[in-house]
């Protein structure tokens, strides 16, 4: 009968092993799942507009606490880079001789001045008395890349030259002169 006492107080055990092992997993996850979850303090200006705050009656909302953040504008050409060239103007005007150094058409515009014009390759043109501000885009018809490469010859003459390139990071399809003779290539 003692083995029997013996084998009837193990098996207590273990049942109440199982029991309070159980209780105690159960009991440690209460207060998880009764825990609130904190809600973070959303600024209604980011998600609405101050015209839709006013139409749900939130306009005090829209008045004392939205600022209006003013659209980003990317930064010009020249506080980017140092000038490709720089250029004596004579009265405020330029020359520009652009030399088509490639076997194929390259078609320039000057901005707000000319229409599309094309240079035949191999050939060059002198623009004459370009009052600066002035850019001057350049395109071949087959969409390839170009190397422009400014250099000033004289006072008041800008000689351009223009030929093929495979490398992107030197490709180039437009040139300002600003108003201090400085040259920007994009």
């Amino acid at each position: 009968m003692s083995m029997n006492k013996a084998e009837s107080i193990t098996k207590n055990f273990g049942l109440f092993g199982v029991i309070f092992g159980s209780l105690l997993v159960g009991i440690s996850a209460i207060p998880l799942s009764s825990k609130a979850i904190p809600v973070p303090n959303v600024n209604a200006c980011l998600s609405l507009s101050p015209e839709a705050l006013v139409n749900q009656g939130r306009a005090n909302i829209a008045k004392e606490n939205c600022t209006v953040i003013a659209q980003a504008t990317p930064p010009l050409p020249e506080e980017l880079q140092p000038p490709s060239a720089t250029v004596v103007l004579v009265n405020g005007t330029v020359n520009v001789t652009l030399v088509n150094q490639t076997y194929t058409d390259i078609t320039y515009q000057v901005v707000g001045d000319t229409e599309p014009r094309t240079l035949s390759g191999r050939n060059d043109v002198t623009l004459r008395t370009l009052r600066a501000p002035v850019t001057i885009t350049f395109q071949r018809p087959d969409r390839g890349l170009l190397l422009v490469s400014p250099e000033a010859s004289e006072a008041g003459s800008l000689e351009v030259t223009l030929t093929e390139t495979t490398d992107l990071d030197v490709d180039k399809s437009a040139m300002t002169i600003q108003e201090t003779g400085d040259v920007f290539l994009n």
